[in-house]
Order: C-alpha cells, then sequence, then structure tokens
C-alpha cells in the first residue's frame, strides 16, 4: 500500500511539471513569434512612412523599384508591393485586383495584418502577406503596404522547438486552419482539423481539443489522441494575430 501510495503521488507530481513546463512553453513560443512578426510590421510602417507615396511626382514603376531595393534589408520578405485605396495592388509582376482579400481590408482600415497561407495572384507561389496601412500627411489612410512571405515562414519559426524527446509545436488560425507544422503537408493542404473531422471520426478526439482551443483565451492542458498517440498539449493565444500557438508531448 505504502509503494502504490509513493508511485500515485509521484506520478501527480510528475504529470504537474509537465502541465505546468507545456503552459510556460506556448506561452514563452507566442511571445516570441509575436515579436517576429512585430518586429516586420515595424520594418513596413517605416517603408510606409516614406515621402515617395505622398509625391505625386513619383511614379508607380519608380515606386515598385524602390520598393524591391528596400525588401532586400530583411532576408524574410520575398516582395514589396502597394495597392490603392480601390483595392488595385502594383507589384513588379504586375497589376492585380486585391480589394477582396482579409490582409487588404484590414489594413485599409488601419489595422495592421497578418493573412493565412494563400497562392499570389501574381506568381501563384504560396504565401502569407503581411500588410499595413500607408498615411499621408493628415494621417488619412491612402493606400496599403504589402509584403509576401514564404508560406513555410512560420513552420521555420516553430520547427526546433521540441519537447523531451517526440513534443512539438504547431500554430492554428482562428479559422481552424493549421499555419504552422512540422508536416509540411498540412500546412500546403490549408488543413482544418475541426471540418475533417465531420466526415472523419478518427479525427473527432483531436477536433474536440482544437474548438476547445479555440473558445477559450487562458491556457490549459488537453489530452487528444492523433494518428493512434495520445498527447498532453497546452495552447496561448497570440497577441497580434489571435491564433493558437499549440504545444504537444
Amino acid at each position: 500500500i505504502e509503494s502504490l501510495l509513493a508511485i500515485l503521488s509521484s506520478r501527480k507530481a510528475v504529470i504537474e511539471k509537465v502541465e505546468i513546463h507545456l503552459i510556460d512553453k506556448a506561452t514563452d513560443v507566442s511571445r516570441i513569434i509575436d515579436g517576429r512578426i512585430t518586429s516586420i510590421w515595424q520594418f513596413l510602417e517605416g517603408i510606409a512612412r516614406m515621402p515617395m507615396f505622398t509625391d505625386a511626382s513619383v511614379s508607380n514603376a519608380e515606386k515598385i523599384r524602390l520598393l524591391q531595393n528596400e525588401a532586400a534589408f530583411n532576408a524574410s520578405i520575398q516582395e514589396l508591393d502597394f495597392s490603392e485605396l480601390d483595392g488595385t495592388l502594383h507589384s513588379i509582376g504586375g497589376n492585380a485586383q486585391v480589394g477582396d482579400r482579409e490582409w487588404f481590408q484590414s489594413a485599409r482600415s488601419g489595422k495592421p495584418f497578418l493573412s493565412e497561407q494563400l497562392f499570389s495572384k501574381t506568381t501563384q507561389k504560396l504565401i502569407q502577406v503581411i500588410a499595413v496601412p500607408i498615411y499621408d500627411n493628415n494621417h488619412q489612410v491612402i493606400g496599403v503596404l504589402s509584403a509576401d512571405i514564404d508560406g513555410f515562414w512560420l513552420s521555420e519559426q516553430i520547427k526546433d522547438i521540441v519537447v523531451g524527446k517526440t513534443g512539438n509545436c504547431y500554430i492554428m488560425a482562428d479559422s481552424g486552419v493549421i499555419v504552422a507544422d512540422k508536416n509540411a503537408d498540412l500546412v500546403k493542404g490549408q488543413a482544418n482539423i475541426i471540418e475533417q473531422a465531420k466526415t472523419n471520426e478518427e479525427l473527432v478526439s483531436t477536433s474536440a481539443f482544437l474548438q476547445h482551443v479555440l473558445d477559450t483565451d487562458e491556457s490549459e492542458i488537453g489530452y487528444y489522441t492523433y494518428e493512434g498517440e495520445s498527447y498532453i498539449a497546452s495552447f496561448a493565444t497570440m497577441k497580434t494575430t489571435d491564433w493558437s500557438v499549440i504545444i504537444r508531448a
């Protein structure tokens, strides 16, 4: 009986220690990713204040050339473009209409934005778009500055995060789409486990956990089964995007 009680006491202590570690890890990772996103926003906001955007004598072609020069100063950025208020995007690859894009609508309203993965209208590559508003001297929005980053940029930011020997990290957008994971196919396919579980009973456990993540603001511990493996996991909400960083073991 004494041995059994000792084992149960030790088991409880270990589980509590793991739970605390996972919650702290999720919180720390969310802050790190927030910081990296914010740094790109600040880089773009600095460019958006350049006089060329309010100088009518500077042609669109000249603006694009200057933006490509600026993009070279940030290794995370593949391309820099700007859009007019009517949704016309000007890029090195030509013009496109982006008025229906969420990132454009958000930045046009004055709020910086990081999109989920999408396919570029000009290059057809999988990208994410980071966008900030362009203001005139009266602090009125006159356009949108946007940067294309690689669609796997977020996955690169978390690929080295390991818990124990097999635990890892992934990020889920508030739409339920997996936007960062060590499994590139989930990201490329814009997997939504919650939606997939509606037709796949094997994903019900994972779906229930992820739905709880979306519905909960405070970091907690949860358990689920995915592809035959049982996981203990915690999560934290990113302040920049309201997405969820999930740490599992």
